[in-house]
């Protein structure tokens, strides 16, 4: 082989070279776009809730017979933007435990109501039947209302913004 041949074949020639030019910097573009994406999906992992406590009822309100709906409102903040999460609590005597639990249905998230008549908490959508305790009866719900971790100060009830899941 000659020197002049070998000397070609080492050349780079102007396509090969804007092929990778373009390639190089369709990449750059791609990770300055991809980077804050994966950032902004991955981050409510990440991010701990601060816990709130709020104020639900007297606890002379509470009664021992049927469930009675309150409404808790806990302030939250998403970036810049405050705002209220309101939630509907369900609260209850059980013998001399008080029972604070979430009138969210645990199939679909549909609201659930206290219907007095049947003595059962029904959930609207798909048909998910509760006790007065907000055990599962049945229905497609999958477990039990979850609870509020709550806490009694003086004669107020109080709930958190968590959940304590039962079966």
């Amino acid at each position: 082989m000659s020197a002049r041949s070998s000397r070609r074949q080492e050349e780079v020639s102007r396509r090969d070279l804007f092929r990778v030019g373009a390639v190089a910097i369709a990449g750059v573009f791609s990770a300055i776009v991809a980077i804050p994406l994966v950032a902004l999906l991955i981050s409510p992992w990440f991010t701990k809730v601060p816990e709130v406590w709020v104020r639900v009822c007297s606890l002379y309100q509470i009664n021992a017979l049927t469930p009675v709906e309150f409404r808790a409102a806990f302030k939250r903040r998403d970036g810049t933007i405050t705002y209220e999460d309101v939630r509907g609590v369900f609260v209850i005597r059980k013998g001399t435990d008080i029972l604070a639990f979430t009138n969210v249905c645990t199939h679909m998230d549909c609201p659930t109501r206290w219907l007095d008549w049947r003595q059962q908490i029904v959930c609207p959508c798909h048909g998910g039947i509760y006790d007065r305790w907000g055990q599962l009866m049945g229905g497609p719900p999958g477990h039990s209302l979850p609870l509020y971790v709550k806490k009694i100060v003086g004669s107020d009830l109080y709930v958190a913004n968590r959940y304590e899941f039962r079966v």
